[in-house]
């Protein structure tokens, strides 16, 4: 079938990309990262090896999307050959990255909101408090990944619904793939009449619910400080909470009025820090708007488009293959902006120019900078 091959083709072609991208971008972060970037370069490799980590994830799930009367069903012909049941949590975890990819971004904009405006607080991404960031980055993936499993698991009914519409359009068997399904509107099998399904209803209500979270657990970290930082760190409790979203659009704000505010004052800081600031900006920016566009509005449109029992026709074939060009957009970016990375793979390839400006530069950096962590404020 043409729909299986190309979604084939596509997915090993992204998991690719994302391997050789993710890769590079790691090799640079160790050996080409300014030493002033302090920390941060930590959680770069912590965001790139993810990428990797969910390129083979999908790679070995090859995940695809259809829709049908009110159903959409994301399903996986299980290339491993897992048990069944295995095959289906396995399929789960795949849609959880969605989740994670969210909370990291979060960490991300965190981490630059508190380098650039509040420099003595960056206790909070230091050992051993890093060790309960790990923590709810693992609490907030199992929510997802549970909920999945839980709510949107197989079912007779979703079965019996999806059944003829799969042999047709894949040329499938029930045996042949395990699914991860929600099904709006089914049919009372007395009366024949059709209703809401309220569980199915409640699992995408669920969704929002767990982006929510991360603003929740995110609080409950702060108030584990210890007590000698309870009075330091209140203003700061009440200025993160809110959806993941939310952080990031504050942090953003806070970020960009001060990087304008400290242009303004240049004479005051170094313009070498000013420009790194910059640059590390933009990419996180950039690394936000991607998973916006290639990740959570397709995956809005996943969920709209059978609520209003509307069919997508061709178009569901390229949902996840958008979807899966996340992890290569995001180890290409920070390449993009940082200029140190960015020379780096010209020079790798040949092109010369701009090479006596990144050593200049970089040698600058090795003299000694005033602030690892790039801070803005003296």
């Amino acid at each position: 079938m043409f729909k299986i091959m190309f979604s084939v083709i596509i997915c090993y072609f992204n998991a690719l990309l994302a391997i050789l991208g993710n890769g590079l971008l790691i090799l640079l972060i160790l050996h080409k990262s300014p030493r002033s970037m302090g920390n941060y370069k930590y959680l770069m490799l912590i965001f790139s090896t993810f990428g990797i980590l969910f390129a083979i994830i999908d790679v070995t799930n090859q995940p695809m999307l259809h829709f049908h009367d009110g159903a959409y069903i994301i399903f996986s012909r299980n290339v491993l050959g897992l048990p069944r049941n295995i095959s289906f949590c396995y399929i789960a975890l795949n849609c959880s990255c969605y989740g994670m990819i969210m909370l990291l971004l979060v960490y991300h904009f965190v981490y630059r909101y508190l380098a650039v405006c509040k420099p003595h607080r960056l206790e909070l991404f230091s050992y051993p408090y890093f060790n309960i960031l790990i923590f709810i980055f693992l609490i907030v993936s199992a929510e997802w990944w549970i909920s999945g499993v839980y709510a949107a698991g197989e079912d007779p009914e979703v079965e019996d619904h999806i059944k003829q519409t799969m042999a047709e359009n894949y040329g499938l068997s029930r045996l042949d793939y395990t699914y991860a399904s929600s099904l709006f509107y089914r049919t009372n099998f007395i009366t024949g009449e059709e209703y809401v399904s309220v569980r199915d209803f409640l699992f995408v209500a669920s969704l929002a619910v767990q982006i929510v979270s991360f603003s929740l657990d995110f609080r409950l970290y702060l108030r584990l400080l210890p007590i000698k930082f309870g009075h330091k760190y209140f203003r700061l409790r009440e200025s993160i909470s809110g959806t993941g979203f939310s952080i990031i659009i504050y942090c953003w704000l806070k970020l960009r009025r001060e990087l304008i505010r400290s242009a303004r004052e240049l004479q005051h800081i170094s313009r070498r820090t000013l420009e790194m600031q910059r640059q590390l900006f933009r990419s996180l920016v950039a690394q936000t708007l991607f998973p916006t566009f290639l990740m959570f509005i397709p995956a809005g449109i996943l969920l709209c488009f059978p609520i209003l029992k509307t069919n997508m026709g061709p178009i569901e074939v390229i949902l996840i293959p958008l979807i899966t060009t996340q992890p290569f957009m995001d180890a290409i970016v920070p390449m993009y902006f940082i200029k140190a990375y960015r020379m780096a793979v010209l020079d790798f390839f040949g092109k010369k120019k701009g090479r006596s400006t990144l050593v200049s530069s970089l040698n600058d950096d090795r003299s000694g900078t005033n602030s690892r962590v790039f801070s803005l404020r003296h």
